[in-house]
C-alpha cells in the first residue's frame, strides 16, 4: 500500500511524503522530496498514529528533501511527541544526503524514550540497522 500526503489546503508549494506499509516485517518506509513543510511530518506522524502503527520501524529517506522549517519549529514537535509518549515506538533510521542531512540530524538529536534513532548514507544500511532492530513486543 502507497499513500501519498499532499499539504495543499495549508501550503500549495509542499511536496508529498510518500511512504510504503509492509506490515509483515512492521517497517514504514517514507521518502521525502522537495520542500518538506513541518505540516508535513505531522501529517506523515499522524498517518502513521491514526494507523496504529507507531511500533514499526520506519525508514525516512531525506536525501532529496530540502526542510522550511527551523530547529526551533521541530524541537517543539519533538518535545509535543516526547510530552505525549506513546508505549511502543519502533526504531527511525534516516537516509541522508552529503549534507548530512541536518534536520534528520537534528531530529536524531532530540532524545525520544530511549527509541533508536541512526542516520545513514544508504538505504541498504538503513535497512540492515532496521532489520538488526527488531519492533518493540506486542
Amino acid at each position: 500500500m502507497t499513500l501519498e500526503w499532499r499539504a495543499s489546503s495549508i501550503q500549495d508549494d509542499a511536496m508529498p511524503i510518500r511512504h510504503t506499509i509492509y506490515h509483515p516485517d512492521r517497517v514504514v518506509t517514507g521518502i521525502a522530496t522537495g520542500e518538506i513543510a513541518l505540516i508535513d511530518l505531522i501529517a506523515f506522524a499522524k498517518t502513521i498514529a491514526d494507523d496504529g502503527l507507531e511500533h514499526y520501524r520506519k525508514i525516512l529517506d531525506v536525501i532529496d528533501a530540502r526542510p522550511t522549517f527551523s530547529a526551533a519549529e521541530l524541537k517543539a514537535l519533538t518535545d509535543y511527541m516526547r510530552d505525549h509518549p506513546v508505549q511502543r515506538r519502533g526504531a527511525v533510521a534516516f537516509v541522508v544526503g552529503q549534507d548530512g542531512g541536518e534536520f534528520a540530524r537534528l531530529f536524531a538529536s532530540f532524545e525520544m524514550h530511549g527509541r533508536p534513532i541512526q542516520l545513514f548514507r544508504s538505504i541498504h544500511d538503513a535497512r540492515q540497522w532496521i532489520a538488526e532492530n527488531p519492533p518493540p513486543k506486542d
